[in-house]
């Protein structure tokens, strides 16, 4: 479904080059649920980015259904929830979604939006400004406009940040619904919720794979829970950079 295949993408800060991205090489099958994590500064970000076609990257190629990301047809195949969202806030939510819609070229009855609502727990406030909205609420419609275009491939970057643990559980809750029905690439500091939700992990560092498999093959390979497993590969590639 997605493949990503030996990207590379460098930054030029003043006189120092960064390497975002250093070859780095994944593949999502069709309603798989895949968990990109590392540390800040290990190129997540940058990795999305060049998915959904907002940077260029220096080299390789990223194809959805085997044709390149930067054909405007792949565009409506890709549904994206961001980190921190940023809407204009005056819009009631379902004016704002019926927007959306209309960029995609889309036309959705009310009753099938009203489902989509209900499926974010948010059919109650669907008439009110986001302005109303909790953090958890804003982060529940992040996902409502990415799921409700219907869309091959989702993007869930880092949805729980900064959310007390019921907003946490809650959106949780909502990406479990969607798992086997949407193909999910899924970022989160948070490995808790990479095991409940993922099939498969790449952790990278400094922008590139030092694991890639399933969880399992993770843990057995390792022997110790998830967080001490991360930390442990992250230090160890940094002590083998240093050598």
């Amino acid at each position: 479904m997605l493949e990503v295949k030996n990207i590379y993408k460098t930054y030029r800060k003043g006189k120092q080059i960064i390497k975002a991205l250093n070859g780095l090489t994944f593949t999502i099958n069709k309603n798989e649920s895949f968990a990109l994590i590392g540390p800040n500064g290990a190129g997540k970000t940058t990795t999305i980015k060049s998915i959904l076609n907002l940077i260029n990257v220096d080299s390789g190629q990223i194809t959805i259904n085997g044709l390149d990301v930067k054909f405007y047809k792949n565009r409506k195949l890709i549904g994206y929830a961001p980190e921190i969202p940023y809407y204009p806030l005056h819009i009631p939510a379902i004016k704002l979604l019926k927007i959306y819609l209309d960029l995609y070229d889309m036309k959705i009855d009310d009753q099938k939006i009203d489902y989509y609502f209900e499926m974010v727990k948010l059919k109650d406030f669907k008439n009110y400004p986001l302005s109303n909205y909790s953090k958890g609420m804003l982060q529940r419609f992040s996902i409502l406009q990415a799921i409700i275009v219907e869309p091959e491939l989702l993007i869930l970057d880092e949805l729980t940040s900064g959310l007390d643990p019921i907003g946490q559980y809650e959106i949780i809750q909502i990406v479990k619904n969607l798992k086997n029905k949407k193909t999910i690439l899924f970022t989160s500091h948070n490995l808790a919720e990479v095991e409940q939700i993922c099939d498969k992990v790449m952790i990278i560092n400094r922008g590139r794979s030092i694991f890639y498999g399933t969880i399992e093959e993770l843990k057995n390979r390792y022997q110790a829970d998830l967080y001490k497993i991360f930390f442990d590969l992250i230090m160890e590639d940094n002590q083998h950079r240093q050598v």
